[in-house]
């Protein structure tokens, strides 16, 4: 029985309709995994830059919102919130060996928790969910790795989250191009 036999027909449109954009991000993905997996220490660090950009321009976005509405109170609230995120930013980006270790602990928490999720639903959708089986290895993956990293905490820090990242965009890209080429079937007018 087939992954794609249980979807609502609008569903399987529309997946006919973008399976070269599905292809291009899985292949785009498992590229940058592949990447951030031979070379953790580099992704690591690049990856904490890039959370302290993303922390500035989050304060950015704070301080517009506090002036553009709101009473007084939510003003300075969302003041006192950018001049947070601006600290932490600024500290990611000037000291990223050092925020490697913070960004490490709540990454592998993270990637426990999603790979806890990922067992399940992938569980749950055997024979209705495209890819149900690569969730669940991912999903096992993902639990093991976080183990082993929290393990080995702090000195895992200098590989952890370019590993982790890279193992997850590496999964996530091969379940995009298996659901690109079953959707490049789907827009041939095979069945899946």
């Amino acid at each position: 029985m087939s992954a794609m036999t249980g979807l609502p027909p609008e569903m399987k449109d529309a997946l006919a309709k973008s399976w070269k954009l599905l292809l291009t991000a899985g292949i785009i993905s498992a590229v940058l995994g592949a990447i951030a997996i031979i070379v953790p220490p580099l992704a690591s660090v690049t990856i904490t830059l890039l959370v302290g950009i993303l922390l500035l321009i989050g304060a950015v976005a704070y301080v517009a919102e506090a002036i553009s509405r709101g009473t007084t109170r939510h003003r300075i609230w969302s003041f006192i919130v950018a001049i947070i995120y601006v600290v932490a930013g600024v500290w990611l980006i000037v000291n990223p060996v050092s925020g490697t270790i913070t960004l490490t602990w709540v990454l592998a928490i993270f990637f426990l928790m999603l790979g806890l999720f990922r067992i399940l639903a992938g569980v749950a959708g055997r024979g209705t969910m495209p890819n149900s089986g690569w969730t669940i290895v991912n999903g096992f993956l993902a639990v093991i790795i976080a183990v082993m990293v929290l393990a080995d905490l702090p000195s895992s820090a200098a590989w952890a989250i370019g590993l982790l990242v890279g193992i997850q965009l590496l999964f996530d890209g091969i379940m995009m191009i298996s659901a690109g080429m079953a959707a490049k079937k789907l827009s041939e007018g095979g069945s899946v």
